[in-house]
């Protein structure tokens, strides 16, 4: 990638961020991954976000990828002149949501156009995400709501609610292509759905797709699998039942640990179901449940990749990250995206959703046969390659650009 005329840019995420944000989670990760390639091209880097989430003080944010006239903190009152006046200082002239709320999609539409810039946002959701959430999760709602009136609402009327709830995606989704001068894909899979969902046909000239990348910059080194992969069976997920069902993992686990006794499971991650599936897991045999931290070392030297949930997320970064560490995934097939990545079978194995006995066949095959299991992590390294780092930034600054230079753009 050559080095061109400089593009500055606003990156609108959730979060700060802040050194250690890679760890927040994918989003957070992706947009580092960028500013970090980016900067070295000739892009400049400021940060729009709404919350701090380790709690630090505003005035106490550390300044090692934005300094203070380069970073904005998006509020309820912040003001499209505030937000103009920050462009301008700046000359930004490309603005990149990553994650916004709905309502700040106007704010960010009215203060490009007064500062000449553009707006682009990339959807990290799945159309119907919030759609399959929902039936998954009603139950934990009330649970964890304590019986609130909303969602008792939600329990006792289902059909009201799913349909204001498709109400809100649909407007949700207008307001983006609305307001957006290019909105990027990170899968062609999602185009039905989403056309589905804004009753109309997209135009070619009104998004673009560039798939997420993979973690981290360096391969897992082909010629050592025999030599580092341990028998451990790795997940690396939010602790929130029933979507990321690590119930369902333990359950099987127990199925599966006396017959295998040299085999491990590890669950790195945290979230509200912790304390719960902390006390499952201490009644069956070598499970490890490491709570938030850099998977990269675990990715490293597990043999087998687990992911059973589902997200209303378009793009599972722990997927990528495992194959790139050539440890062989198997997951439920509960994202359009994940068939365009996962050859099953060969790279990886895809099973039909909560289609157990066909998982735990997929689980006691990889576990009892290492030459297919060295087979397919190789085929899985392959896959990852695709999925470059360098590609990646080289496609969002080739949108920038283009997106500056397009004299149609609305």
């Amino acid at each position: 990638m050559n080095v061109l005329p400089a593009v500055n840019v606003l990156l609108c995420t959730r979060n700060y961020l802040r050194l250690g944000a890679e760890l927040t989670g994918g989003v957070e990760r992706l947009s580092l991954i960028l500013v970090q390639s980016l900067r070295k091209r000739g892009c400049c880097f400021s940060n729009a976000y709404r919350e701090i989430d380790d709690g630090t003080p505003e005035d106490d944010l550390d300044e090692h990828y934005f300094g203070r006239h380069e970073r904005i903190r998006i509020t309820d009152s912040t003001t499209s002149d505030q937000l103009t006046s920050f462009l301008l200082e700046g000359n930004i002239r490309v603005i990149h949501v990553q994650q916004a709320r709905t309502r700040d999609f106007l704010l960010f539409r009215e203060a490009a156009e007064r500062a000449g810039a553009v707006l682009i946002a990339t959807m990290h959701e799945k159309p119907f995400g919030d759609m399959f959430l929902l039936e998954q999760d009603m139950p934990w709602q009330i649970l964890r709501e304590k019986r609130s009136p909303e969602a008792l609402k939600r329990f006792l009327f289902p059909g009201h609610y799913r349909k204001k709830l498709l109400n809100r995606l649909r407007m949700n989704a207008m307001n983006i292509f609305g307001l957006c001068h290019r909105v990027v894909l990170v899968s062609r899979d999602y185009l039905p759905g989403l056309e589905n969902l804004l009753q109309r046909e997209l135009q070619s000239g009104e998004y673009t797709v560039i798939p997420n990348c993979v973690g981290f910059s360096n391969f897992f080194p082909e010629q050592h699998i025999a030599r580092l992969k341990i028998r451990e069976v790795l997940a690396v997920c939010s602790l929130d039942e029933p979507t990321r069902r690590v119930g369902v993992l333990l359950d099987l686990w127990r199925e599966l640990a006396d017959e295998f006794p040299d085999w491990t499971l590890r669950i790195i991650g945290d979230g509200p179901s912790g304390k719960h599936l902390m006390r499952q897991a201490r009644k069956i045999p070598r499970v490890i449940m490491d709570g938030r931290q850099d998977p990269l070392s675990f990715y490293r030297t597990s043999s087998v990749f687990v992911s059973l949930g589902v997200t209303s997320e378009a793009w599972s970064m722990s997927l990528l990250e495992a194959m790139q560490n050539a440890a062989v995934p198997v997951v439920f097939n509960t994202s359009e995206a994940f068939g365009g990545i996962i050859d099953n079978e060969v790279n990886g194995f895809l099973v039909d959703d909560m289609d157990l006995i066909r998982l735990k066949g997929v689980l006691r095959m990889l576990l009892e046969d290492e030459g297919c299991r060295r087979k397919a992590a190789r085929a899985a390294l392959g896959r990852a390659r695709m999925y470059g780092q360098l590609t990646f930034c080289r496609n969002y600054f080739d949108l920038y650009r283009s997106t500056l230079r397009d004299p149609d753009r609305s």
